[in-house]
């Protein structure tokens, strides 16, 4: 089975010596019971310091040493093997502990890095919350079917080595008892086939409530503000009762094995004493003994049975994270090896060249179709138009995060490798519309991306994003925790700090995406001036619909369904009437000119 492979692999040789020390249990378990027989033999001897004779005898076709045993050394070895069995049996839960949490950290950490490591095109198509709870609810199903499959190997270790104990009792007994154990377990197949089906069900309910709790939350302000939380609620609601009502008739049926796999094993048991007393005719300290060592090796049976289904239940989940990290792995970013490549920074010019782009799941429709658009080293390129315009997929292409159809990314006329296009990304900072915070303080936020800034830095990076005066008027500062991806600021106090963190980087290559949209037109203002004393040592790519994070730019593009319609620099294009820049500027002066329409007379 790939997942005891799976286990041994991650645990290295934890695995090994577990299985030993559970063998080593269930040997002296055995080997005390087996001691029962002598000692019941001097029992019944009658009066007298009688020891038993072991010379003559043998043991599994080996012969015994020619010694005599008294009742004091036959108690005091029953004393000592049950006192390894604990020893044993203590050190074996240790390591299986240790197993199991290698097993769990290491499919879970695995998983992680297969999605940190993906490209970007391969993830943008996976639901947010599928790989949430991947990580989460899936990896801990996968930690108890790890769980019930070393289960499943001491049940059959331990009935491995009864079975040869037994053996030493009375053989023909021996082969009919576990004979009708193992018929017993063939004729409860069905009910096995049934965890199976029922585990699937259980993977795909639990996705859909991760889901529904992930979107939930995501637009919980939105549900609130329109009062439609009962809808959320009424179909969480409506995923439980489903989950219920296959849980209880999973229940239902499982519970009617285990009464007949009961019955059976009664059955059992009563043949197996009329035919050892009427038809095998075994003395009574033998019929004694193996009725104990049955008495331990029945509940073997039904704990076997109830831990291969509920494995059966769990393995689903290690099916679907295997084959999610497998499909992740294959498509990694830089190459099978997830490898960077240094590149050097750019010295002319970044060309996206004749590119076009279709999203994997949109479609024929091309996002860009043949445009070629040029970004000078140490200057301001703006790219303007509608929404659906295609400006964020240009970006999206200069990073490198995506591959164009047909064209290509050049700079200083070079193209890049798949670990060259993540050297690329080191020379880069990118700043998008939907800010990014940790749930930690504005310093922990910033110091993300340079580590050693000091405390200079970070003030001259605040100032840049016209964030330094609202940072200080918190009451602790820096220190100031920002909650819930950021949720404790305003939406235009997050996008300062996520500039000023953009600023602290220090890139060659500024990506601004709609980066300012929440700012107010004076913090705007400041923050186009800051970007207009980078200019010669930064190259600034800002896609924005305000005139105010155009204007300062040296050249500006302007896309329309995915087409470039206009280009050139911006003052050439503020001086066509009928340009799509100078329209942009107009109608952003009408809406500061207008007033409002006059109250009528009453």
């Amino acid at each position: 089975m790939d997942l005891l492979a799976a286990m041994r692999r991650d645990g290295q040789r934890r695995l090994g010596l577990a299985l030993g020390f559970l063998t080593l249990g269930s040997l002296t378990e055995g080997a005390s019971i087996l001691l029962l027989l002598p000692i019941l033999h001097l029992a019944g001897a009658g009066e007298g310091g009688y020891a038993v004779d072991l010379g003559g005898r043998s043991l599994l076709g080996l012969p015994l040493p020619d010694v005599s045993l008294g009742l004091p050394v036959l108690l005091g070895a029953v004393v000592g093997l049950i006192t390894l069995q604990a020893v044993f049996n203590r050190i074996k839960a240790v390591y299986l502990n240790d197993l199991l949490q290698d097993f769990a950290n290491a499919t879970r950490a695995g998983l992680f890095r297969a999605v940190a490591e993906t490209r970007w095109e391969t993830l943008v198509q996976l639901r947010r919350s599928d790989l949430e709870h991947a990580l989460t609810g899936e990896i801990e199903r996968i930690s108890l079917a790890g769980f019930m499959t070393l289960s499943v190997v001491q049940a059959l270790v331990g009935l491995a080595i009864y079975f040869c104990i037994c053996l030493a009792v009375s053989a023909p007994m021996t082969l009919f008892a576990f004979g009708f154990g193992l018929a017993a377990l063939v004729l409860l197949r069905p009910f096995r086939r049934l965890a199976r089906r029922f585990g699937d069900k259980i993977q795909a309910a639990r996705s859909m409530q991760f889901r529904i709790v992930s979107e939930f939350l995501a637009g919980l302000k939105t549900a609130r503000s329109m009062n439609q939380e009962p809808h959320h609620v009424a179909l969480f609601d409506q995923t439980l009762a489903g989950t219920k009502a296959d849980a209880r008739d999973y229940v239902r049926r499982n519970a009617m094995g285990n009464g007949l796999f009961q019955v059976a094993l009664a059955i059992g048991a009563a043949l197996f004493v009329y035919i050892a007393l009427e038809v095998a005719g075994l003395g009574i300290s033998q019929m004694i003994v193996m009725l104990l060592i049955l008495m331990r090796v029945a509940p073997r049976f039904m704990a076997l049975q109830g831990q291969v289904q509920q494995l059966l239940v769990d393995l689903p989940a290690w099916h679907r994270v295997t084959e999610l990290r497998e499909r992740l792995e294959a498509e990694r970013d830089g190459g099978p090896t997830f490898a960077t490549t240094a590149v050097p920074a750019p010295q002319r010019e970044i060309l996206l060249e004749g590119v076009t782009y279709r999203h994997p799941t949109g479609g024929d429709e091309a996002a860009l179709t043949d445009c070629t658009i040029r970004l000078k080293i140490g200057e301001v390129t703006a790219l303007i138009g509608p929404s659906g315009s295609g400006k964020s997929t240009a970006a999206d292409l200069v990073m490198g995060l995506i591959s164009p159809c047909a064209g290509r990314l050049l700079v200083d006329g070079r193209s890049f490798s798949p670990a060259e296009l993540r050297g690329w990304r080191e020379h880069l900072a990118y700043v998008p519309q939907e800010t990014f915070l940790l749930h930690d303080t504005i310093r922990a936020n910033l110091l993300m991306v340079a580590p050693d800034a000091d405390e200079a830095r970070i003030q001259q990076a605040l100032e840049d994003a016209a964030a330094a005066r609202f940072v200080a008027a918190l009451p602790q500062g820096l220190d100031t925790r920002v909650g819930d991806r950021g949720t404790l600021l305003s939406g235009g106090e997050r996008q300062r700090i996520a500039l000023a963190r953009a600023f602290l980087r220090n890139p060659s290559v500024l990506i601004l995406d709609e980066a300012t949209s929440a700012l107010d037109w004076e913090s705007q203002q400041r923050v186009a001036e800051a970007l207009m004393r980078m200019a010669g040592r930064m190259t600034v790519l800002t896609i924005a619909h305000r005139p105010s994070m155009v204007a300062f730019a040296d050249a500006v593009y302007t896309l329309e369904a995915g087409r470039v319609v206009e280009q050139g620099a911006t003052d050439e294009l503020m001086r066509k009437a009928d340009g799509h820049l100078s329209r942009m500027f107009a109608h952003e002066a009408n809406d500061m000119g207008a007033r409002r329409p006059a109250r009528q007379a009453s």
